[in-house]
C-alpha cells in the first residue's frame, strides 16, 4: 500500500522531460598529469601539484575514466559548458579514496560547487546527467527520483547527488503532528533549494520524505528515534467490597469528584489526532480512571493509576463507615395551619424560577461541568392531602434553607368573622284600560253592506261558521281585573268588549348571612332557587315529548375577600349579584325575564366598624297606548277607541357589611355562644341541644354581675365595658400612629375615668354578645 501510494505521488510530481543524448563531456580537454595517481583499490587525487587545481570539467573526466560510468551534461542550460570550464575545483593536500567510493566523492564535490548528478536509465542505459542546482531544474531532479525502501536508505547516505523517495511507517507517534513539525522546523532552510521534504500520509499514519540521499537517510534516522512506544505508567486494578455504603452511591460521588478534579471527565482517552505532540504525549500518559458497582456483593471495581488509587482507598476508607443515624434526603413536613396541596405549587413554582436564575448566573460566569451534581440536586415537592404534609426531597442544606421558609409561612392567619344584611324593597304598580268594539251585518244575496271592528289586543277574533268573517270574539281566561262586554247572538258575538285591571306588588326581602373566613381568603354565600325548565322534541312517528333542559337559577351570590393591615384596619374586595324573576314559568318551556343586579368595590374599614351600599338602585315607568288615531287623543273619551297601560317598577336596595377580627379564638367561642342563643330563640332550646347537648341560655346576671361569691346577689355591677364606644372618629387631621387605634388607646387618660378601675383595660365593646332569650 505504501508502494503503490508513493508511486503514485511521484508520478504526479513527476513532468514531461526529455532524455538528453549522452556526450563527451570534455572533447580535447587533457587532465592534468600528476592529478591523478592509480593504486589498486584506491585513486589518489593531488590536486595541490597544479597551480590553479582543475576544471570542474576536467573532474568529470577524471570520474568518467576512474568509474566508468557515462556523463552527458544538461543541454537547456547554453552556458552550462562554459561555466564548467571557468569553475576550479581545488582540494589542498592529497585525497585516496576507494575506487568504489569515488562516485560518492565526485557527487560531494559536484554538489559543493552547486551541481547535481541525475541518474537517467539502467544498467547499459544509464546515463549521469550533470546539471545546476537551482529551481529551473527541479522538475528535472523529481523526474528522476529513485524510490528506496526504508532499510535500504542508508546506503544513499554518502550520495548527496542522488535524489530519493522513500515512505517510513509510524507505529506509536502522529504521523500528521509528526510530519508537519518536521517539514516546517527542518526542511525550510536546507540545501536542498526546495528538494527536501516531508509528507505525512495521514491514512496510512505514515512520512513519506524526498531528498538526496544523505538527507533521507538522515530523517529515516530521526523518525527510528521519534516513533517509540512512549514510557506510561501501568493502571492498577482493584476490588474493595462496601460493609456500609451503598456501592453505587458511593460509585456516582467518586465519579462526579473525579470530573471535577480533572475538569470535566474522569477518564482521559487517547485522541485520535492530538494538536500537538505535548498534547499526545499527555494523553498516551494518562490513565483512564474507571469506577464499577459490583451489586452482587456490594463491591466496587476500580482500575486507576498508583496515585489515584491510593486517593481512592482513603477515601472509601472514611465513606464506608457506621452511621448511628443514617443521613437521608427525604423530609416529611407536616402542615398545621394552611393547605399542602395549594402550598406546594406556589412553593414548587419558586423553587424552579430559583433554580432557573443560579443556572443562568453559573452560565454567565463560565462555570462548566458537573461541579458539586449532588449539591445541586434539585428540590421535590409532593403534597400528601389525608396528612396535609409536605413530601419533600432535598439535600442538607437545601433541606435547612426550605424548613426556615415553612416555618415562616405555616402561620396561622387571623380569622374575619363578617356579617352582613342584605335589604331589598320592591314596588310594583300596573294599571291596564282598553275597549273594543265591532259592527259586521253579513248582507243576504247581492247586497253589500259595511262593517268595522277595533283591536287593542284584550280579544282575539276568531271565524266560527267558515265564511272567513270575524264572527265572535274570544276573550282571555287568564286576564285580571274587569273584563265585560254585550252577547249579540244575532250578529257579532260580542260587538262590544271592555276591560279594566290594576296590580299593586310590594316586597321587603331581608337576608342576613354571616360567614367567618381566614385571613386573605375568600369568603362566598350563595342563596338561589334553582326552578326545572323543559324543551319540546318532535319525533316523525312519535310526536312530541317533553324532556329534561337543566335547572335557571336566581338568588344572591356574595363574595368577600378580607385582608387585614396595620393598627386593625381591614381591606375588603366586596363582589355582590342579586337575580331574580320577573314573572312566572307557563309549562317551564321559556323562562320568564331574569333581573341581574351585580355590585363590585373595595372599601377599608376599621374593626367593627359597618359599610353599607343601598339607594334607589331601578327605577321604571312605561306608558303604553294603543288605539284609533285621532280619536284616541280626545280629552276625557280618548280612552274609549283604544287600550292605556301603565307600569312602575321601582327597587331598592341596601347592603350593609361588618368585618371582625378574631384574634383568638375565646372571641370566637362567645360568639358561638350568642349565634346558639339566637337560634335557640327561633327554633327552641331542645333543637339547638340536637346540635350541642350541653348548650343551656346564660342567665343576663350572670354576664353582668362579677366577683359574688353568693351568686348573682352577692356580685358587683361591672361598668368597664360602657367606658368607651366601639369606634371613636376624630374630626380631621389624625396623626397616622393613630390610624386605627382603639378607643382606650385615643382617650388622654383613661386610667382616670370613674368607670375604669386600674387593673383592667376597656375592651372597646359593649355587653358582650351572648344569647338571653331576648
Amino acid at each position: 500500500m505504501l508502494f503503490h501510494t508513493a508511486t503514485l505521488i511521484l508520478a504526479l510530481t513527476a513532468g514531461a522531460w526529455v532524455p538528453q543524448e549522452p556526450q563527451d563531456p570534455m572533447p580535447g580537454v587533457p587532465v592534468p598529469e600528476g592529478a591523478v595517481q592509480d593504486e589498486g583499490e584506491y585513486i589518489v587525487l593531488n590536486f595541490s601539484e597544479t597551480d590553479e587545481g582543475i576544471t570542474l570539467r576536467q573532474f568529470i573526466k577524471i570520474c568518467q575514466e576512474n568509474t566508468a560510468k557515462n556523463f552527458t551534461i544538461d543541454t537547456s542550460n547554453a552556458n552550462l559548458t562554459a561555466e564548467l570550464d571557468r569553475k576550479k575545483l581545488q582540494l589542498y593536500g592529497p585525497k585516496r579514496i576507494r575506487k568504489e567510493d569515488f562516485y560518492s566523492f565526485f557527487q560531494t564535490m559536484m554538489k559543493i560547487h552547486n551541481y547535481v548528478c541525475v541518474t537517467q536509465g539502467s544498467g547499459d542505459l544509464e546515463v549521469v546527467v550533470i546539471t545546476p542546482m537551482n529551481a529551473s531544474t527541479n522538475q528535472l531532479v523529481r523526474a528522476n527520483t529513485l524510490f528506496v525502501e526504508m532499510d535500504q536508505v542508508k546506503e544513499f547516505a554518502d550520495s548527496p547527488g542522488i535524489h530519493i523517495t522513500t515512505v517510513v511507517p509510524l507505529v506509536y507517534a502522529n504521523a500528521q503532528s509528526l510530519g508537519t513539525n518536521l517539514r516546517s522546523g527542518l526542511s525550510g532552510g536546507g540545501s536542498g533549494a526546495g528538494q527536501d521534504s516531508f509528507m505525512p500520509l495521514q491514512n496510512e499514519n505514515a512520512i513519506l520524505i524526498q531528498g538526496y540521499g544523505p538527507f533521507v537517510a538522515w530523517a529515516v534516522r530521526l523518525l527510528e528515534i521519534l516513533d517509540v512506544e512512549p514510557d506510561r505508567p501501568q493502571p492498577e486494578f482493584a476490588k474493595i467490597q462496601l460493609h456500609e455504603a451503598s456501592a453505587e452511591e458511593v460509585a456516582q460521588l467518586l465519579q462526579d469528584l473525579l470530573e471535577d478534579v480533572s475538569g470535566g471527565s474522569s477518564t482521559s482517552r487517547r485522541p485520535s489526532s492530538p494538536r500537538n505532540t505535548n498534547e499526545a504525549g499527555r494523553a498516551l500518559n494518562e490513565i483512564e480512571t474507571s469506577i464499577v458497582p459490583w451489586p452482587r456483593d456490594n463491591s466496587l471495581i476500580i482500575t486507576a493509576s498508583k496515585e489515584n488509587m491510593e486517593r481512592i482507598k482513603d477515601l472509601l476508607a472514611q465513606l464506608d463507615s457506621v452511621l448511628e443515624v443514617p443521613e437521608t434526603n427525604f423530609r416529611v413536613y407536616l402542615l398545621k395551619n394552611i393547605s399542602a396541596e395549594e402550598l406546594s405549587e406556589d412553593l414548587q413554582e419558586f423553587l424552579n424560577r430559583t433554580q432557573q436564575a443560579e443556572e443562568q448566573r453559573a452560565r454567565s460566569a463560565g462555570t462548566t461541568g458537573s461541579q458539586s451534581s449532588l449539591g445541586e440536586q434539585r428540590v421535590v415537592l409532593v403534597s400528601q392531602e389525608e396528612t396535609n404534609s409536605l413530601l419533600i426531597t432535598a439535600t442538607r442544606t437545601k433541606w435547612a434553607e426550605l424548613e426556615r421558609l415553612l416555618d415562616q409561612l405555616d402561620q396561622r392567619q387571623p380569622q374575619v368573622l363578617i356579617e352582613t344584611a342584605l335589604i331589598e324593597v320592591s314596588e310594583d304598580f300596573t294599571r291596564d284600560i282598553g275597549l273594543e268594539f265591532a259592527n259586521v251585518q253579513p248582507p243576504s244575496g247581492d247586497a253589500q253592506t259595511g262593517f268595522g271592528f277595533t283591536s287593542v289586543g284584550i280579544s282575539t277574533l276568531i271565524d266560527t261558521d267558515n265564511d272567513n268573517l270575524p264572527d265572535t270574539r274570544v276573550p282571555p281566561t287568564n286576564t285580571s281585573g274587569l273584563t265585560a262586554g254585550i252577547l249579540d247572538g244575532a250578529d257579532f258575538g260580542l260587538p262590544f268588549l271592555i276591560a279594566a285591571a290594576q296590580e299593586s306588588s310590594d316586597a321587603n326581602i331581608l337576608s342576613i348571612p354571616s360567614i367567618l373566613v381566614s385571613n386573605n381568603r375568600v369568603a362566598r354565600v350563595e342563596s338561589k332557587d334553582e326552578i326545572p325548565t323543559t324543551q319540546l322534541q318532535t319525533t316523525q312517528g312519535v310526536g312530541t315529548t317533553e324532556t329534561f333542559a337543566g335547572y335557571e337559577e336566581a338568588g344572591i351570590t356574595l363574595e368577600i375577600t378580607p385582608s387585614i393591615s396595620g393598627r386593625t384596619y381591614l381591606r375588603l374586595g366586596i363582589s355582590l349579584e342579586i337575580s331574580a324573576f320577573r314573572g312566572t314559568f307557563s309549562g317551564g318551556t321559556i323562562p320568564p325575564p331574569r333581573a341581574t343586579r351585580k355590585l363590585t368595590t373595595t372599601v377599608y374599614l376599621p374593626d367593627g366598624a359597618t359599610m353599607w351600599i343601598g339607594g334607589v338602585i331601578r327605577d321604571d315607568l312605561l306608558y303604553d297606548e294603543t288605539g284609533i288615531p285621532w280619536l284616541s287623543d280626545i280629552p276625557v273619551l280618548g280612552w274609549v277607541f283604544g287600550r292605556t297601560t301603565k307600569n312602575n317598577i321601582k327597587t331598592t336596595l341596601f347592603f350593609f357589611c361588618t368585618p371582625r377580627i378574631m384574634d383568638d379564638f375565646e372571641e370566637l367561642a362567645d360568639l358561638t355562644k350568642a349565634g346558639k342563643a339566637r337560634a335557640a330563640d327561633i327554633i327552641g332550646l331542645d333543637r339547638v341541644r340536637q346540635v350541642d347537648p350541653e348548650f343551656d341560655l346564660e342567665n343576663p346576671l350572670d354576664v353582668i354581675l362579677e366577683g359574688g361569691e353568693e351568686g348573682p346577689e352577692g356580685g358587683m355591677l361591672d361598668l368597664s365595658t360602657f367606658a368607651a364606644p366601639t369606634f371613636v372618629s376624630q374630626g380631621g387631621f389624625v396623626p397616622a400612629e393613630d390610624v386605627g387605634a382603639t378607643s382606650a388607646e385615643l382617650m388622654e387618660d383613661p386610667a382616670g375615668s370613674p368607670f375604669v378601675s386600674p387593673e383592667t383595660e376597656p375592651n372597646g365593646r359593649n355587653l358582650p354578645e351572648a344569647g338571653n332569650g331576648e
